[in-house]
Protein backbone atom coordinates (compact mmCIF):
# COMPACT_ATOMS: atom_id res chain seq x y z
CA UNK A 1 0.00 0.00 0.00
CA UNK A 2 1.30 3.94 -0.44
CA UNK A 3 2.94 6.07 2.02
CA UNK A 4 1.85 9.83 2.75
CA UNK A 5 4.67 10.55 0.30
CA UNK A 6 2.78 8.85 -2.82
CA UNK A 7 0.21 11.37 -2.61
CA UNK A 8 0.00 14.21 -5.15
CA UNK A 9 -2.41 17.30 -4.68
CA UNK A 10 -2.20 16.51 -1.64
CA UNK A 11 -3.24 20.15 -0.91
CA UNK A 12 -6.60 20.18 -2.66
CA UNK A 13 -7.75 16.85 -0.23
CA UNK A 14 -7.39 19.37 3.07
CA UNK A 15 -5.21 16.64 4.41
CA UNK A 16 -1.70 17.96 5.39
CA UNK A 17 -1.75 16.72 8.50
CA UNK A 18 -2.70 12.99 8.27
CA UNK A 19 -3.07 10.44 6.03
CA UNK A 20 -5.70 8.07 5.43
CA UNK A 21 -5.66 4.69 4.17
CA UNK A 22 -9.46 5.00 3.25
CA UNK A 23 -7.95 7.49 0.33
CA UNK A 24 -7.04 4.10 -1.61
CA UNK A 25 -10.29 2.74 -1.73
CA UNK A 26 -12.16 3.39 -4.80
CA UNK A 27 -16.07 4.04 -4.23
CA UNK A 28 -19.20 4.28 -6.13
CA UNK A 29 -21.59 7.42 -5.46
CA UNK A 30 -24.88 7.44 -7.28
CA UNK A 31 -26.01 11.18 -7.62
CA UNK A 32 -29.82 9.79 -7.70
CA UNK A 33 -29.99 7.59 -4.38
CA UNK A 34 -27.34 9.81 -2.88
CA UNK A 35 -25.25 7.25 -1.16
CA UNK A 36 -22.36 5.01 -1.42
CA UNK A 37 -23.36 2.31 -3.67
CA UNK A 38 -22.40 -1.29 -5.57
CA UNK A 39 -22.21 -0.79 -9.18
CA UNK A 40 -22.02 -2.98 -12.49
CA UNK A 41 -20.71 -2.59 -15.64
CA UNK A 42 -23.33 -2.31 -18.84
CA UNK A 43 -19.90 -3.19 -21.15
CA UNK A 44 -16.97 -4.51 -19.36
CA UNK A 45 -15.09 -2.43 -22.52
CA UNK A 46 -16.99 0.59 -21.32
CA UNK A 47 -16.41 3.26 -18.06
CA UNK A 48 -19.89 3.06 -17.59
CA UNK A 49 -21.53 1.78 -14.33
CA UNK A 50 -24.98 1.27 -13.38
CA UNK A 51 -26.86 1.93 -9.10
CA UNK A 52 -27.44 -1.74 -8.02
CA UNK A 53 -30.39 0.40 -6.48
CA UNK A 54 -31.80 2.56 -9.03
CA UNK A 55 -30.60 1.24 -12.04
CA UNK A 56 -29.60 4.22 -13.28
CA UNK A 57 -26.15 5.44 -14.89
CA UNK A 58 -25.41 8.65 -12.46
CA UNK A 59 -22.63 7.82 -11.04
CA UNK A 60 -19.52 9.51 -9.54
CA UNK A 61 -16.36 7.53 -9.36
CA UNK A 62 -13.65 8.07 -6.53
CA UNK A 63 -11.86 7.15 -3.89
CA UNK A 64 -14.31 6.64 0.14
CA UNK A 65 -12.84 9.85 1.46
CA UNK A 66 -12.40 11.83 -1.72
CA UNK A 67 -16.64 11.33 -2.45
CA UNK A 68 -17.73 11.54 1.44
CA UNK A 69 -15.89 15.24 1.07
CA UNK A 70 -17.38 15.90 -2.14
CA UNK A 71 -20.78 15.08 -1.51
CA UNK A 72 -20.83 16.10 2.53
CA UNK A 73 -21.49 12.28 3.46
CA UNK A 74 -21.13 11.18 6.51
Amino acid sequence: MGNFSDLVNIEEFDKRDYFSQERWEVSFYCKDCKKIVETERENPEWYVFICNNCKNKNIAIGTLEGLKSNYKIK
